[in-house]
């Protein structure tokens, strides 16, 4: 069975570095700060590290771990009937003397990403991608995965053995970003008889990450703090993930393509959600919906820029370009929330986008 913990270690940790006008980040801090003894109490608080340094001694012993380890890349190139199609690490010495280095292997890859203005670097094992036909994932979607979360050290702090549902969205940054690119199985799940399931062709991988993209300076008990991770997943099914409905998939919602969903430059109307979690991205009354072209099965087809300003109609607070806010040409019912698209010249193009209404 799943440990109780799982979703924990992975859950909305970094929410705690979000906007406190954001709710759950509200929560959050709030919960950290009833929970913390004060001042008066005579207990002194540390401050967080230099991320900047932080970032440069994780890599160091990132690299070298992926210097001194190899994993059983021969079991994946000729697995046997039997295999589990699980990685496993080991040091290179004595009779493993002549195996390939992590960090030599052509299957691992590295991504530099920018996380509270301070590069860190993710590596990404890629033994299986998983099969060719299904969609990959990205940071915003939801899999299903078993994994096991270790630490550089090798002591496991975190597992599910049986798979899981996770939204990427609510796990660390590291773990996201590592996931994505992976696909589910080709086929499954199918009973073997026993209580377990089984799939055929599906993702297997590991990513290594530094502290700054896992939990910093607020880990779960059993991590240590600044500690570097690694996790190993399979990953089974992947959903392309719209979490607001609202015709464009979250993952074309990181406005600024950062490969992160809660910056600032993600909530445009600068309110109390970011732009994969808003109905109303630009909140000019107009729901993102009926400010984009959907096809009649509700698939995106693409977006609209009624007054040619390069601002699509759903980042956009003036539509027409006609100087007047979108918001102040509609009428919305206060009791209802039920909206009114006026067209003043009775001309069929309602005012908001009717420049000359």
């Amino acid at each position: 069975m799943c440990k109780n913990t799982s979703k924990l270690y992975l859950a909305l940790l970094k929410l705690k570095l979000m906007k406190l006008r954001n709710y759950l980040g509200l929560a959050i801090v709030l919960l950290l700060c009833v929970g913390c003894p004060s001042d008066d109490d005579g207990i002194e608080s540390v401050p967080p590290r230099d991320r900047g340094e932080q970032a440069i001694e994780d890599d160091a012993e990132i690299r070298e771990y992926l210097e001194t380890h190899f994993y059983n890349y021969e079991e994946f190139e000729n697995p046997t009937a039997d295999f589990d199609y699980k990685i496993r690490f080991d040091t290179i010495a004595s009779i493993n003397s002549d195996k390939t280095p992590i960090i030599d292997r052509p299957e691992l890859t590295s991504i530099t990403y920018n996380r509270v203005d301070t590069d860190q670097t993710v590596y990404i094992l890629t033994a299986r991608q998983g099969a060719s036909e299904k969609p990959a994932a990205t940071y915003s979607d939801s899999t299903l995965v078993t994994y096991t979360g270790r630490n550089l050290n090798s002591t496991t702090f975190d597992s599910s053995p049986n798979p899981v549902w996770f939204d990427l969205t609510g796990t660390i940054d590291g773990f996201q970003n590592g996931i994505a690119g992976f696909k589910g199985a080709g086929a499954g799940p199918v009973a073997n008889g026993d209580g377990t399931t089984s799939y055929e062709d599906f993702g297997v991988g590991a990513v290594f990450i530094p502290s700054g993209l896992g939990y910093f300076n607020l880990p779960p008990g059993n991590v240590e703090i600044y500690s570097p991770l690694v996790f190993t997943f399979s990953v089974f099914d992947v959903i392309i993930t719209d979490h607001d409905g609202d015709g464009i998939i979250s993952i074309n919602e990181d406005l600024d393509g950062n490969g992160f969903l809660f910056d600032e430059a993600d909530n445009p109307d600068d309110d109390l959600a970011f732009a994969f979690q808003d109905p109303d991205d630009d909140n000019d009354g107009v729901r993102t919906r009926l400010e984009i072209v959907l096809d009649e099965d509700g698939n995106f087809i693409s977006f609209l820029d009624t007054d040619d300003d390069g601002i699509s109609n759903h980042l956009d607070n003036d539509d027409d370009g006609d100087g007047r806010n979108t918001l102040d040409e509609i009428q919305i019912n206060s009791s209802t929330g039920v909206v009114t698209y006026t067209d003043t010249d009775g001309d069929g193009i309602p005012d908001y986008l009717d420049a000359d209404s």
